[in-house]
């Protein structure tokens, strides 16, 4: 009711001093308070109309889009409408009257403001998703520029002047440092940014198209309404609401290309779960429930948290005081939070004076349970109001499950090794590494592959995998962790995770790949440990391999042209040993052109190393040189079979004391 008496008024006020003006009938000018007042009224409850109808579901990007772009359709047709029927009137019935000016005009500018307004809305929406405590300060100081400059209102309607009295290029950085918040824009996929690259052009088109409309007003001396366009508000929140939909525009444009990227990023997030085996290790319980926490404190960006157990009592704790944590436990207990299940609590404070001074003013809630037991809660807290959404609180949970397998399994292996247990566990480990295999190793008429592994004690540290980039181009690893056992298995689940990751990439060397993985190793691996990998990237079409060894067994390269078989000398240093940037000095990348028939012989070192009965001599590389340029022509099977008769042989013995594999690829 408010918006719709102001807007009256306003137009009322309006037409009647311009119909004083054009008749030149005496008057005394209306107040600029008065005027300013009401204009102020209008602007702030369209504000709020437009914001409590602007309310879409969490995260609904292409919802809030889609709806400034239905507002900017309507009022630029609209406009357009107003401005066939202004040139009607007068070209056509010879009406060339101010008065009729003024009604025209406070239609277009209604028009106008109700877009700006709509899109200041989303734009404040989009700016404050995953907001950071400088993003927050950042807006609220402009909220407050914005208002300041409502205040002109009350002293001078025009006061365009006054805008350029004010340190321009100040306020230039500062609406181009709020405007490269556009951390939503990640979240759509391909089709949504090319949507939403639509939509956001549609809108700068019509606010230039309202600027070009309003170029007659402006300059139409005998018109004396054109000052509410003269204003400092609507000007800065015309420059703002653009600069805003161009600088979101830019960054969907140049993040196309790595849209098929982040469209995976469920799917990847799905597989972390499978490597909850990964926050292993830990010999006890505080070092998983360290893990944990770190982990859900970086995931959200929260600045504080700890885990109790049933009783309150803290196990690990960081960035919070001992009095802040008894006022969110005293929060905890008013909402009845019994540790059953998750609890979100947000304190707004701007309404009540008992949250102004609060530390924190987001906490979550969630309870750890290890085999459907409950076994304590894991805390977060923000300072901000209204900062952990549901899909935070999801990632957390994903965590927090992960914990409590985590937990379960090191329960269930001190258990194990005392009974029966520990052989049933064990083999249920075993299925779960080899599920962790690829099941297939088709690639195409041009290649054919091979592959046998078993590991020493039912689960061990190789891997091989491979990914198919497309019809020409295929991957293939194969890596041997340093120890075996479960802890080796664990840390190959790791490995797989990474190379699924980075495997996706489009146009990556071998060298760039050992480069990204040490990276992502460096955090999740003990000192201790170490992983050794030979990396291949095939492409049939130019008939060449592009390769990388990282402290593995040199490649056996059967060449069928001189039918020789010789070891791809390349050097490389092992994942985990060089742990900073400046690893990817020790892994350089090679390259081999092949012909049709040449083949490629990978193996981890538990076939090298194998032992002669005597216990002293080792199997070494010559034997299988020999027996790949003897059999070469023998399907892959039988060659890997040859393979491994001649090491039983020189063992006395059909079984190998460390895990192996035997992966073999013919071009």
């Amino acid at each position: 009711m408010a918006c719709i008496v102001s807007w009256l008024l306003l137009l009322m006020i309006g037409v009647r001093e311009q119909y004083l003006t054009d008749y030149n009938i005496p008057h005394a000018p209306f107040p600029s308070f008065v005027k300013g007042l009401i204009l102020n009224i209008w602007i702030i409850s369209s504000y709020f109309i437009i914001w409590l109808f602007f309310q879409p579901k969490e995260r609904d990007f292409q919802g809030l889009l889609w709806q400034i772009f239905v507002v900017a359709l309507l009022s630029t047709l609209l406009s357009m409408g107003v401005n066939l029927l202004l040139t009607w009137l007068r070209d056509e019935m010879k009406y060339n009257l101010p008065f009729l000016y003024a009604i025209f005009f406070h239609v277009e500018f209604t028009l106008l403001m109700t877009l700006l307004i709509s899109t200041f809305v989303t734009w404040k929406k989009l700016i404050l998703f995953e907001q950071t405590r400088f993003t927050h300060y950042t807006w609220l100081l402009f909220e407050i520029f914005l208002g300041i400059t409502m205040l002109a209102h009350f002293f001078r309607i025009g006061t365009i002047d006054v805008y350029f009295k004010i340190p321009i290029f100040f306020l230039t950085v500062w609406i181009l440092v709020i405007s490269v918040n556009v951390r939503w824009v990640p979240h759509l996929n391909f089709q949504q940014k090319i949507q939403g690259i639509f939509k956001l052009a549609f809108i700068m088109l019509a606010l230039s198209y309202f600027v070009a409309s309003f170029q007659f007003y402006f300059y139409e001396q005998s018109l004396i309404s054109d000052d509410l366009i003269k204003n400092l508000f609507p000007l800065t929140l015309l420059i703002f609401v653009f600069v805003y939909a161009a600088s979101s525009t830019l960054f969907m444009l140049f993040s196309l290309p790595t849209s098929s990227v982040f469209e995976k990023k469920e799917q990847e997030i799905s597989s972390f779960r499978d490597l909850s085996l990964a926050v292993r290790d830990g010999k006890k319980d505080a070092d998983v429930y360290k893990v944990l926490l770190n982990s859900s404190l970086k995931s959200i960006q929260a600045d504080a948290g700890w885990i109790m157990d049933n009783d309150y009592n803290v196990k690990v704790v960081t960035g919070i005081t001992e009095e802040d944590i008894k006022i969110v436990l005293q929060d905890l207990r008013d909402a009845s939070y019994e540790g059953q299940a998750p609890s979100k609590l947000n304190f707004q404070p701007y309404f009540k004076k008992e949250n102004a001074n609060r530390n924190y003013r987001s906490i979550l809630a969630l309870p750890i349970i290890v085999d459907q037991e409950v076994k304590g809660s894991l805390i977060l807290v923000k300072r901000l109001h209204n900062s952990i959404d549901s899909v935070m609180q999801a990632t957390v949970s994903t965590y927090v499950a992960q914990a409590g397998i985590a937990l379960f399994n090191l329960d269930l292996l001190s258990k194990a090794v005392k009974n029966e247990v520990y052989k049933n566990s064990m083999q249920i480990a075993k299925q779960t590494q080899e599920a962790l295999m690829p099941k297939s190793l088709e690639i195409n008429e041009n290649i054919e592959v091979y592959v046998t592994w078993e590991p020493a004690i039912v689960v061990g540290g190789d891997y091989y995998d491979m990914h198919r980039l497309n019809d020409n181009e295929v991957s293939f690893i194969i890596a041997d962790v340093s120890g075996k056992g479960p802890k080796a298995a664990f840390n190959m689940a790791q490995m797989k995770g990474i190379y699924q990751s980075l495997a996706r990439e489009e146009n990556i060397l071998p060298s760039e790949f050992f480069t990204k993985a040490n990276a992502a190793l460096t955090g999740c691996i003990q000192r201790d440990t170490f992983i050794t990998a030979t990396y291949l990237h095939v492409n049939t079409e130019e008939k060449k391999v592009d390769f990388a060894r990282a402290g593995h067994c040199p490649t056996l390269y059967y060449n069928a042209e001189s039918r020789e078989a010789t070891f791809l000398d390349n050097r490389g240093l092992g994942l985990g040993i060089v742990r900073n940037n400046s690893y990817k000095k020790f892994i350089h990348n090679h390259e081999i052109k092949y012909n049709h028939g040449d083949l490629l012989v990978l193996y981890t070192d538990g076939i090298t190393e194998a032992r002669s009965k005597n216990g002293v001599d080792e199997y070494g590389y010559e034997h299988m040189q020999t027996i790949i340029e003897n059999n070469n022509n023998l399907p892959l099977k039988e060659i890997a079979n040859k393979i491994l008769e001649d090491i039983y042989a020189f063992m006395g013995k059909k079984a190998m004391d460390d895990d192996f594999t035997l992966l073999l690829i013919r071009l």
